[in-house]
């Protein structure tokens, strides 16, 4: 069957998202533009992904685990879970990697997290935007190890994308799925290639005639990221 995906949205978590951007109105705004499945990946964290979970068992709808590491390159790297808990594990560990630089808000925005019913309950103090001690081969492996894969996130796009800072694709990192921007690049191979809205307010995330479809078995965590560790589509027997 075929289903129609974004997998790259942000929440009121990230800095550079909207305040309204909370985990139960991106659910119920994709559930409303007719979307089978998103993924929340805020900035090297996961803390609003409970809410999320508990907003897509609500409305039906799919939500991938995620978050948006950035490696020490300086690279915006997606990485997916089947669970929240194991996300919230790859949160901690970046947490512990990160520079313990302090969040303006009137600088860089606000970074609000929520209960599972979506209520405010705090703003994360350590700026979520500053880049990780781990290299882009040391996240795949934490997300390899968590039972994830990690996705390099639009890949040709400009600042912090794999294409412009390194010029090509690392050697040492198995990468059978990529994110771009726009046109596919020359010279990736043979990829699976995702594209997603990268949503930062309710009204970027993507409509179902625009959205990315795959053909899967299944909707789940686990086919979707089967799908990216392969780098195929998936389609039923």
């Amino acid at each position: 069957m075929r289903f129609r995906l974004d997998l790259h949205i942000h929440s009121c978590l990230s800095p550079c998202a909207e305040d309204d951007m909370t985990p139960w109105n991106i659910v119920g705004m994709a559930k409303l533009k007719g979307l089978d499945a998103v993924a929340v990946t805020d900035h090297n964290s996961a803390k609003n992904l409970p809410a999320a979970c508990a907003a897509g068992r609500e409305y039906g709808l799919c939500v991938l685990p995620g978050i948006e590491v950035t490696s020490r390159e300086d690279i915006h790297l997606l990485c997916y879970f089947a669970t929240p808990e194991a996300a919230l594990f790859m949160g901690e560990l970046i947490e512990k990697q990160q520079p313990r630089i302090r969040n303006k808000p009137s600088l860089f925005g606000r970074q609000i997290f929520v209960s599972e019913t979506d209520e405010p309950i705090g703003e994360e103090e350590r700026l979520l935007l500053a880049a990780s001690g781990l290299s882009i081969a040391e996240v795949a492996e934490a997300a390899k190890a968590l039972g994830g894969v990690m996705v390099p996130a639009h890949i040709n796009k400009g600042a912090n994308s794999l294409l412009p800072i390194l010029g090509m694709l690392p050697a040492d990192v198995p990468l059978e799925t990529v994110e771009i921007f726009g046109s596919p690049p020359a010279g990736i191979g043979e990829k699976l290639i995702l594209h997603a809205s990268d949503a930062h307010c309710l009204s970027d995330i993507r409509e179902a005639e625009d959205a990315l479809t795959l053909e899967l078995p299944a909707l789940t965590p686990e086919s979707l990221i089967k799908a990216f560790l392969l780098g195929k589509e998936e389609p039923e027997l």
